[in-house]
């Protein structure tokens, strides 16, 4: 049985990409699925600052994200890494398992992975919320940025459905 009180996060490593892709497919629609060949390349790059987490031996959740700068958006598929004078920690793509439904997975994952933000110095939070996640990020404290460069809409536009850009403090 899957619960919070035997669950691990740790880095995400090679060996979980087949879970990552099967948990991708559960939580997001078919036009939003990133190929592994681009998640891959993405933990090539971010390898510390991707997590899983793992549960009675299994992966049930993950998140990709990087060091990146505020109102910078990532344009949806494409490739990324850590930016330089990073002062913003960017959550790409967070995905629960339905296993793990109900136990707020999601929540107790980034309340971890925002003590380690933390740690490295980062004040700031900021992602891109799609499929009527709003609800969800504004729980955890993230707000909606009206205001962005004309660029950075573009990147926005990238993604499929209403897609909003947020941020908090960490």
């Amino acid at each position: 049985m899957i619960s919070l009180e035997h669950a691990q996060l740790r880095l995400m490593t090679p060996a979980d990409l087949i879970a990552v892709i099967q948990i991708q497919a559960e939580a997001y629609v078919d036009e939003m699925l990133e190929s592994q060949e681009v998640i891959a390349a993405r933990l090539a790059n971010v390898a510390d600052t991707s997590w899983v987490v793992e549960c009675a031996g299994q992966v049930c959740a993950y998140l990709v994200a990087y060091l990146s700068q505020a109102n910078s958006v990532t344009p949806w598929g494409s490739e990324f890494a850590h930016k330089p004078d990073a002062d913003t920690f960017y959550l790409h793509d967070l995905a629960v398992s339905h296993r793990a439904k109900g136990l707020r997975m999601g929540p107790w994952l980034i309340a971890g992975v925002f003590d380690q933000m933390r740690e490295r110095g980062l004040r700031r939070a900021a992602l891109v919320s799609v499929q009527d996640s709003q609800g969800f990020w504004s729980k955890l404290g993230f707000r909606v940025v009206d205001q962005l460069a004309p660029e950075q809409v573009r990147h926005l536009q990238t993604y499929t459905g209403p897609a909003v850009y947020m941020q908090c403090d960490l």
